[in-house]
């Protein structure tokens, strides 16, 4: 028997390695693992980026004309409108983005301090102001919250009462049809559309492509509605 040499083909049997075979051998040995990932926002490209560092073939699936998903920037109104992502919660190593952050030299600045309510996120720490800069009364915020709540309720029994699932914002004008006390007008309806806004960038989509059916499976999204305690009503 012949010993082996540091040729790794040699410890294939050589019928293995003719024409017919050694071809296909060859090409599982280079071709590289697939991975399709869904979605380019930051946790998609994140993943595309881990998985190709680690020698995966990686294809990138996105819906949208853009990456970024939530990280976008609008400058349509000639100032940047960051809609998105424009908040890092606690800058430090606790927060994965920190660390980026400081590595791209991005300019942080402080938005809470001694006396801040940033992080009372109950409806009495809320400072609304109207398109004229006059601020909202404070009593308005809290009862058109409340109605919001009613409003909310009554969807869950809509989406009770149908088979096919449908948007919330349809949701919601099928429960203004019944209920037109619930309806708001001047100030209070603009609140009430804020109230709305707020699930809408939460959910980072428009209250019409927001599903009824799977709106509140994760958690409680009312509470989630209270992140920003000022804003401008527009």
């Amino acid at each position: 028997m012949e010993a082996a040499d540091d040729d790794s083909s040699s410890s294939f049997p050589g019928y293995l390695l003719d024409g017919a075979f050694s071809p296909r051998i060859d090409r599982r040995q280079s071709s590289l693992p697939s991975v399709i990932v869904i979605g380019g926002g930051i946790s998609g490209i994140a993943a595309a980026r881990i998985l190709q560092n680690a020698s995966f073939k990686v294809l990138l699936l996105e819906s949208r004309d853009r990456i970024g998903g939530r990280i976008l920037t609008d400058y349509s109104f000639g100032c940047p409108i960051d809609m998105g992502a424009s908040w890092l919660h606690g800058v430090c190593n606790e927060n994965p983005l920190a660390p980026l952050i400081r590595r791209l030299g991005l300019t942080l600045y402080r938005t809470s301090g001694d006396n801040s309510v940033l992080y009372d996120h109950d409806l009495e720490s809320y400072a609304l102001f109207d398109i004229k800069g006059h601020q909202v009364p404070q009593q308005t915020v809290i009862e058109v919250g409340e109605v919001f709540k009613k409003i909310l309720k009554e969807t869950d029994k809509v989406r009770n009462e149908h088979t096919d699932d449908m948007s919330v914002s349809q949701a919601i004008s099928i429960v203004l049809d019944r209920h037109p006390e619930l309806r708001q007008e001047g100030l209070a309806h603009e609140v009430l559309q804020w109230y709305i806004c707020r699930m809408e960038a939460w959910f980072a989509a428009d209250a019409d492509m927001i599903s009824l059916r799977s709106w509140d499976e994760a958690s409680s999204c009312l509470s989630l509605l209270m992140l920003f305690n000022f804003i401008w009503l527009c």
